[in-house]
C-alpha cells in the first residue's frame, strides 16, 4: 500500500529554495537532471553509475525528495538523475495503463543513453516508489524486449502488502495540515479505501485485484522486468509504522530464490523512508549505498 509524506526535512544536506530547479520536467511525474558537460559516452572509464532513477515515495513534497537527489549529486556528479513521482490517486485509482503512460518519459530518458555503456542504479522509496519501478520496467520491455538494465535497485522502506493498521497511518500522515472539514472526509475516504484493499489482498484470489498488488509485488522479483545480475539491496527497519519488517525480509528471500544477489540492512530506529535518521545515520545509510553500488560493478 502507499507510502507517506514525512513532516520535517532531512538533515544535513542543504535544500535549495527551489528545491527541483536544477530538473528539466519531462511529464507531470517525470524530472531530468542532466549534469554540467555531460556526455553518453563520457564516463565510460569510470565505475560510477551514469544514470540514477530515484522513484520518490507517494505524496513525497519536493524539499524532501530534494534532499535524495542533491546527495546523489555529490556522491555521483557525473550521473543524471531521473526522478519518477507518485500519489494517491494514481497509486490507487488509476488504470496500470494509465500508470505506464504517465511514466513514458522516464523511459524515453533512459533509452537515451548508450545501453552499451550505461550503468543504472535504482533507488525506490517504499511502495510507491517500487511501483513506479513495476510500470518503468513493464514499458521498457515491451519497448526494447529486454528488462531494465539496472545494476543495483536500492529497495527502501519497501517491499510490504496491505496491513490495515500500517495503511491508515500511511494515508493519515498528508492529512495533518488539512482543517478538520477537509480531514473527516478525507480519512472516511481512507477508512473505505484501506478496508476494501485489505478485504480483497486477504480474502478474495489474486485476479481480484491483480494490478493494484500483486501486479507490482510479485514483478519487482521478476528478472524478465529487471535484470537478474542486478544486486538488490534492501534497507529497513522494525520501527517502520508504515512497512513491516518482515514483509521487507519476505520480500527479499523471493529476490534470492528468482536468483538476484540480496544484501539486506536492518537499521535500528529509523522511521519510513527516513533510514538516514536510524543508528549510525547519514553516513552508514549512504556508505550501505555506495557499498551496494560497489557490488553491482564488481569493486567490492
Amino acid at each position: 500500500m502507499p507510502s507517506r509524506t514525512e513532516d520535517t526535512p532531512p538533515p544535513s544536506i542543504p535544500i535549495p529554495l527551489k528545491p527541483l530547479a536544477q530538473f528539466k520536467r519531462l511529464s507531470p511525474t517525470v524530472w531530468l537532471y542532466t549534469p554540467p558537460n555531460y556526455s553518453t559516452t563520457s564516463q565510460t572509464s569510470s565505475l560510477a553509475p551514469t544514470t540514477i532513477l530515484l522513484c520518490s515515495w507517494m505524496n513525497a513534497v519536493p524539499k524532501h525528495t530534494a534532499y535524495y537527489a542533491t546527495t546523489y549529486m555529490t556522491l555521483y556528479p557525473h550521473a543524471r538523475i531521473i526522478l519518477v513521482t507518485i500519489n494517491t490517486v494514481q497509486f490507487l485509482c488509476h488504470p496500470e495503463s494509465k500508470r505506464r503512460a504517465d511514466i513514458k518519459a522516464a523511459v524515453t530518458a533512459l533509452l537515451a543513453a548508450d545501453q552499451s555503456t550505461d550503468r543504472l542504479l535504482i533507488h525506490a522509496l517504499s511502495n510507491g516508489g517500487n511501483r513506479r519501478v513495476y510500470n518503468i520496467s513493464s514499458v521498457y520491455r515491451s519497448l526494447t524486449g529486454n528488462p531494465l538494465p539496472a545494476k543495483v535497485w536500492i529497495v527502501d522502506s519497501a517491499g510490504g502488502v496491505p496491513q490495515f493498521r500500517r495503511d491508515i497511518h500511511a494515508l493519515q500522515v498528508p492529512a495533518r495540515q488539512f482543517s478538520w472539514f477537509v480531514w473527516i472526509p478525507y480519512m472516511a475516504f481512507a477508512y473505505t479505501i484501506v478496508s476494501v484493499v485489505y478485504v480483497t489482498v486477504n480474502w478474495m484470489p489474486e485476479w481480484f485485484w491483480y494490478e493494484l498488488v500483486w501486479g507490482p509485488y510479485k514483478g519487482n522479483n521478476d528478472p524478465r522486468l529487471v535484470d537478474g545480475k542486478c544486486v538488490k539491496g534492501y534497507v529497513y527497519s522494525k520501527e517502520d509504522e508504515a512497512m513491516d519488517w518482515r514483509d521487507t525480509e519476505r520480500h527479499a528471500r523471493v529476490a534470492e530464490e528468482k536468483g538476484y544477489r540480496v544484501v539486506m540492512k536492518l537499521i535500528e530506529g529509523a522511521g519510513h523512508v527516513q533510514m538516514f535518521r536510524g543508528k549510525g545515520g547519514e553516513k552508514d545509510y549512504w556508505g550501505f549505498i555506495e557499498k551496494i553500488w560497489g557490488l553491482g560493478v564488481g569493486f567490492k
